[in-house]
């Protein structure tokens, strides 16, 4: 009787778990923008540096660009 109180007893204290750290949730950032405008002139800081566009550029996402795809196809 013993071994079966051992063997439910280790089974119990495996299941135990942390709790999900709640820190970790504010500093996720999912939104990723369709589109993206730089405006002419404006510095933007990148990875590798700084970067002014010369014109007003429009960056479409993936999702973006291939749905504007299919529609002109």
């Amino acid at each position: 009787m013993k071994k079966y109180l051992v063997v439910f007893s280790l089974f119990l204290f495996s299941c135990a778990s942390k709790p999900y750290p709640t820190q970790i949730i504010g500093k996720l950032n999912i939104y990723q923008p369709s589109t993206l405008v730089l405006e002419e002139g404006k510095q933007i800081e990148t990875k590798e540096g700084f970067y002014t566009p010369k014109t007003k550029e429009i960056w479409h996402s993936d999702k973006r660009f291939r749905e504007l795809e299919r529609l002109l196809y």
